[in-house]
């Protein structure tokens, strides 16, 4: 079956058929697809009209999946009469698409593509719920057609991925249209963004995506976490916007793992990318296809941090354990070392646990007399002992265990297992007794002050009994004298004789 065919009814028996293998539908139309020679012109164009939605038909009909539908429409520009043919054609064909759901994705290409096709498209887009991807290929895709698109990005909970490749009227407002219009579908889980600029000498000098929609595709990044492919050909990709997409890719909801971009970066804008790779841990392959002023600088930016510097424990662990390939075509790296482009082409990480692993043995085997700056746990010891020991066997072990600046460090200083374990408990009772110690201080200083009121009250109340009993005293005095005169007196009168 060919790729592409200008007769539309050559699927026509294989979208009747009972299969459940895919189909993939490549259709060009132009000028020889709506005129046939040796044929009346008003004839030619019913049998092409007809044609053309009687596949619609059968595409509206057929159980088969149809894993693409490719639609090339070429206009040259010749006599009007046959552009009237390709129009009527193609919207024929576009309004029997309406309703269909059996098309996985749709690829509209060449320069026949423009505000009429998509027009006609508008309503079996916008009602489509089933299309994974769309692809524009060297269309007159530009701002204004774009809205027509608006109604199929917002509502398609299907599509995955969107290809803006070779359209020279895209600009940054076609790009904020689209990418916005993506983010206003809460339901979309785009995987696959590309964007590629057409070349210099076919693009148009005043139409193009400047510094301002390469920062609008960053932030696009970042808030499109199920974003995995990332394809970027933009004349303006400068360092300032590589390192706008470098913080993207370096945010925690960043998944992608393919990067590919082309611009006129240097060194710099690679020195960003190294940095993001710090953090991300899902960027499997770099594909660098064109910049300028790239040299060993940036290079090798991208090779220590996938290698590791060796100059710090912490060094190695920071670096980065998941990419798994580097390319760099050789318009790009036409000013770097070719040893450092082999050493580039040489990542191979297959296994991230295994490339730290093994980067964590080329540490621990050249500082084997001193780890004291890993800070191990007591309680990873073991762990750490049998790591060594499978590696590097007894000797490295010895040389480990023999050395006065590990073993202090790793068994001495550190607490054992269970005292790790209990010290929360242990501070806690600390902090109650403590707690305590303080209250009985204070009921020590409240029970010494009443007992010294208490002996001062006893005082006070001896010396009130000493003053009542001085005062009776004095009260009683005057009376037991006149007593005794009385008496004395009496006992004298009972001398006298009577």
């Amino acid at each position: 079956m060919p790729f592409l065919t200008r007769n539309p009814s050559y699927y026509l028996a294989a979208l009747q058929e009972v299969s459940t293998d895919p189909l993939h539908v490549g259709l060009y139309l132009d000028e020889t697809a709506a005129h046939h020679d040796g044929e009346d012109q008003t004839e030619a164009v019913i049998v092409a009209e007809s044609s053309w939605a009687d596949l619609a038909t059968a595409i509206q009909r057929t159980s088969r999946s149809i894993r693409c539908l490719w639609l090339r429409i070429k206009n040259e520009g010749g006599d009007g009469a046959r552009s009237d043919e390709i129009v009527a054609a193609f919207r024929a064909f576009a309004e029997g698409l309406v309703g269909v759901t059996a098309i996985e994705s749709l690829v509209l290409e060449d320069q026949g593509i423009g505000m009429d096709q998509l027009m006609y498209l508008r309503e079996y887009l916008a009602r489509n719920t089933t299309l994974r991807g769309i692809k524009f290929h060297r269309t007159h895709l530009d701002t204004t057609s774009s809205v027509l698109l608006n109604d199929f990005l917002v509502s398609n909970p299907a599509l995955r991925v969107v290809d803006l490749t070779a359209n020279p009227r895209v600009d940054d407002s076609t790009i904020r249209g689209m990418l916005g219009a993506i983010l206003r579908n809460n339901r979309c889980r785009l995987e696959t963004l590309n964007i590629f600029e057409t070349l210099e000498g076919e693009a148009d000098a005043d139409i193009g995506i400047t510094e301002s929609g390469v920062n609008y595709i960053a932030s696009f990044v970042s808030q499109t976490p199920s974003l995995s492919t990332l394809r970027l050909r933009i004349r303006e990709l400068s360092d300032t916007g590589l390192r706008e997409l470098a913080n993207s890719i370096k945010g925690d909801g960043c998944n992608v793992a393919r990067l590919e971009v082309c611009g006129r970066f240097g060194d710099e804008g690679m020195l960003s990318i190294a940095d993001a790779m710090m953090v991300n841990q899902s960027l499997r392959t770099i594909d660098i296809g064109m910049s300028e002023r790239l040299t060993d600088r940036g290079g090798q930016a991208i090779l220590q941090v996938v290698q590791g510097q060796n100059e710090s424990w912490q060094s190695m662990i920071t670096s980065n354990n998941t990419l798994q390939s580097v390319y760099i075509s050789e318009k790009a790296g036409s000013a770097m070392s070719k040893s450092l482009l082999t050493n580039l082409q040489a990542i191979t990480t297959v296994d991230p646990h295994r490339t730290l692993q093994n980067k964590a043995w080329n540490y621990i085997e050249n500082n084997i007399e001193d780890l004291s700056d890993i800070g191990l746990e007591a309680k990873l010891v073991p762990y750490f002992l049998s790591f060594i020991s499978t590696r590097g066997g007894a000797n490295s072990l010895f040389s480990f265990i023999h050395s006065r600046k590990n073993a202090p460090e790793l068994f001495f200083s550190n607490p054992t297992p269970e005292r790790t374990r209990l010290t929360p408990q242990m501070e806690k009772a600390k902090r109650r007794n403590k707690a305590l110690k303080a209250l009985l201080k204070s009921e020590r200083k409240v029970s010494g002050r009443i007992q010294s009121e208490n002996i001062n009250l006893r005082d006070l109340e001896d010396d009130e009994q000493n003053q009542r009993k001085a005062m009776a005293r004095c009260l009683l005095l005057p009376i037991f004298k006149a007593f005794e005169v009385c008496k004395y007196f009496i006992d004298l009168l009972k001398e006298i004789p009577s």
